[in-house]
């Protein structure tokens, strides 16, 4: 699969929808679970995937997440690619989580 910002929503979509499910709808624990996902996924554990993101995606928010980490002076090209990659997984994750728990909650 190429990502890019259509797809990388799409994924974080799908991730979100399983997490709710998981969660019983709980806005809460599902936001607490999208750090483990984020974590576990192919885009942040392997650096040539967190590359391809970096490179194809707007990492805004990623690049935040890496700021807000504070320095690191031992961090490798990979490392910062791999913290980038995870940081705006996350925020995607989350938004996609807000935005289905508040379309679930309109539609009742």
């Amino acid at each position: 699969m190429t990502i890019n910002d259509y797809t990388l929503n799409q994924y974080a979509a799908d991730v979100a929808g399983e997490i709710i499910r998981e969660c019983g709808g709980d806005c809460d624990a599902a936001l607490d679970m999208a750090h483990e996902s984020a974590n576990g996924s192919e885009w942040v554990l392997y650096s040539h995937k967190a590359h391809e993101l970096c490179q194809n995606c707007d990492t805004r928010r990623g690049d935040q997440f890496y700021a807000d980490c504070g320095p690191m002076p031992d961090a490798t090209y990979n490392r910062v690619a791999c913290i980038v990659a995870y940081g705006e997984l996350v925020a995607r994750i989350e938004t996609a989580i807000n935005a289905q728990i508040n379309e679930a909650e309109a539609a009742r």
